[in-house]
């Protein structure tokens, strides 16, 4: 759906030619994860092993919510009154008072073997620090909680697979009441270089009742999925017809939102 290169941004088309290094935007439903897996020359991985640095609000949360879900999880915590009131009320995480930015420490409870490294600590340079320092020491996959934007736009080129931004988030959950049309989400990507769009197709929009090959579709923009009747997903192609109640998601470049929005709203004569 989208292609991160370097420093430039692409909805892709038919002749798009993907190169070593990018970063890939892909929508599948959950039954294609394997096969995508597969062409993209990768290990499937549980990603059972979690180890978290940062015992915060977020971290206590996040720990809490992984438990449930089954997950193996560590959480490293500096404070140690903040590090003993998190281990009572976490039922399987260990809970280790410590610097997540110890290189011994990491050693010593083998981040190497971690599936996902997450740093959620409320200092940004010790998140990066500790992220980088977790990828070089063989965590599979880091993720850290950044909000500063000359960060974000770094974080891919650095070696930190994941940024996770509150503001972000924030700008994202606003831009759903912003849009025009009926928008049920917005989620903004690549350090707001994407936007996602998840909207309802109206009667008399311009995106229904004809194949997607016929759309005047603007450059810079891409339907990556539909969903029909509730719960049919549908990876279209350009035979699939959207019909009024269905669910589209839309990956949009920033400067084409608004030639979107005038393709999801009801015209005039509706009323």
């Amino acid at each position: 759906m989208a292609i991160y290169r370097g420093s430039e941004t692409i909805i892709p088309n038919g002749s798009t030619v993907l190169e070593e290094g990018d970063l890939v935007f892909t929508v599948t439903i959950p039954e294609g994860i394997p096969n995508l897996i597969k062409l993209f020359n990768r290990k499937e991985k549980s990603g059972s092993k979690v180890m978290m640095v940062g015992g915060g609000d977020i971290g206590f949360y996040l720990a809490q919510w992984l438990e449930k879900k089954g997950f193996s999880v560590k959480v490293i915590e500096r404070n140690e009154a903040r590090a003993s009131f998190i281990a009572e009320r976490l039922k399987k995480a260990i809970v280790i008072r410590g610097d997540g930015t110890n290189q011994n420490l990491m050693i010593e409870e083998n981040v190497k073997d971690i599936d996902t490294f997450i740093a959620v600590t409320n200092d940004e340079e010790a998140n990066i620090l500790a992220s980088l320092l977790a990828k070089r020491m063989g965590a599979e996959r880091c993720i850290a909680l950044i909000d500063k934007p000359e960060y974000l736009s770094m974080v891919s080129t650095i070696g930190i697979d994941v940024a996770v931004s509150p503001r972000l988030a924030s700008v994202s959950g606003i831009l759903q009441f912003v849009r025009r049309g009926k928008i049920l989400a917005v989620t903004q990507l690549m350090e707001e270089r994407v936007e996602a769009i998840e909207t309802i197709a109206m009667e008399t929009s311009d995106i229904v009742s004809r194949p997607l090959k016929e759309l005047k579709f603007p450059h810079g923009a891409l339907i990556g999925a539909v969903v029909k009747d509730g719960s049919d997903v549908i990876i279209p192609t350009g035979e699939t017809l959207i019909n009024p109640g269905d669910k589209v998601i839309i990956f949009t470049l920033p400067k084409v939102v608004p030639k979107i929005e005038k393709m999801l709203m009801v015209k005039p004569e509706y009323f």
